[in-house]
């Protein structure tokens, strides 16, 4: 295989139909990730207090810094399943680490999809050993399929940068619907890198990573028993090692992000049942946090997202929610703009006819809110979508 073919140096993968969700389908479901040897690894996991059983092995075995395998699977999460489900999900991982001939801690679970279901474990047990037969190196949108629940598309991205030692790359891959909301969203990430990065300094890209993107989307203000991120880093046995210079930090921090904010934005474009991408920007706000706190608020209004789903420029909502975000502000000084067309001005509507213009704007696919409060330098932005029809259709019957 030539380079330029090569997704990856270090890394396999694979997936099969186990029929996790119904038996005699045969869409992939089950999916496995190796390194070549043990890889450097971070993470971060859900802040629900309730949380899956691979949840909870996931932070143990990353107290060690280090993973070879992931297990990923959708149509069950595994989560509410009790003894049973913990002890499914050290089986599984066990059963996958003889195969490799691994030592079993450095297997992590990953599971998605419906709540309180034991894992259907004769079904996919026997697998485990054709997952790891059909490992290669190509197959890798075949574990992006294998994770996807409501999912209509799958999320990839492949960032390639340059330090001192040479090129690296980084290749991500991520699931994510619905009930998405900061901290983080319903969603598995696992994002490989061919760099060797020293554990502190991982774990520190991926908690800024993470803040820039994964806990700034919202879809319908939720957050998942299951929401993981997992970097694995040099999984390769000549792989180039990250210098302490503070260039090369600079550009894999920067890579990082890069990929980080690529799926978020994939995740929220494939909402649930969602018409339209919504930037929401606050500006002028006290500090960063007050910010943050308006925009979310903005985002997550229910009676916001119904307006964007209905291209209606319903300002008396925007505002409506910024005021109750906790955050003091005046609203006699206030400014709002949609896509860019004056809707507020000091708190006042602005002149000419703003209402045509500004659903005009809401037709596309994308647009911008800005959200000017004048009071000070904080600013920041979520990504969020409308809420539709079709998302209640999705979510009335997830389970059947």
């Amino acid at each position: 295989m030539t380079e330029e073919t090569l997704l990856i140096q270090g890394y396999r993968f694979s997936a099969v139909a186990a029929g996790i969700k119904q038996p005699s389908t045969e869409r992939l479901d089950f999916a496995l990730i190796v390194s070549d040897r043990p890889a450097i690894a971070a993470g971060v996991t859900t802040t629900n207090l309730v949380f899956a059983a691979p949840v909870e092995i996931t932070r143990g075995r990353l107290g060690r810094g280090l993973c070879q395998a992931v297990l990923l699977n959708s149509g069950n999460a595994n989560a509410c399943t009790g003894g049973r489900g913990l002890q499914d999900a050290l089986d599984l991982t066990r059963r996958v680490a003889e195969g490799l001939a691994i030592d079993s801690e450095l297997v992590i679970p990953m599971s998605t999809g419906v709540i309180g279901n034991p894992m259907p474990m004769d079904r996919i047990m026997g697998r485990i050993p054709e997952l790891i037969d059909r490992l290669d190196s190509q197959s890798f949108m075949d574990v992006a399929a294998a994770i996807m629940t409501t999912d209509t598309v799958p999320k990839t991205v492949r960032v390639h940068g340059t330090v001192k030692a040479g090129p690296f790359t980084i290749l991500g891959v991520a699931k994510g619907a619905g009930m998405m909301a900061p901290n983080m969203a319903t969603m598995l990430a696992v994002i490989l890198t061919d760099l060797r990065v020293e554990l502190p300094f991982l774990q520190e890209c991926l908690a800024e990573a993470v803040a820039r993107s994964f806990n700034a989307i919202t879809i319908d203000g939720d957050t998942s028993t299951n929401d993981t991120v997992l970097v694995m880093s040099g999984g390769h046995h000549n792989a180039l090692e990250l210098a302490e210079n503070q260039s090369d930090r600079a550009i894999f921090s920067s890579s990082l992000n890069e990929a980080c904010e690529k799926l978020a934005r994939q995740i929220v474009l494939d909402g649930e049942g969602a018409t339209k991408l919504v930037e929401v920007k606050v500006c002028g706000a006290p500090d960063a946090d007050s910010a943050a706190k308006v925009a979310r608020t903005v985002a997550e209004s229910p009676l916001v997202k119904t307006a964007f789903h209905g291209e209606d420029p319903n300002w008396g909502r925007i505002i409506c929610s910024a005021g109750y975000s906790g955050v003091v502000f005046d609203p006699r000084r206030v400014d709002l703009f949609i896509g860019g067309v004056t809707i507020l001005e000091d708190g006042m509507l602005a002149h000419g006819d703003w209402e045509s213009a500004a659903h005009n704007v809401m037709k596309a696919r994308e647009f911008s809110v800005l959200l000017d409060l004048k009071c000070g330098k904080g600013e920041a932005s979520f990504l969020t979508t409308d809420l539709s029809e079709e998302y209640v259709t999705i979510n009335a019957d997830y389970r059947s």
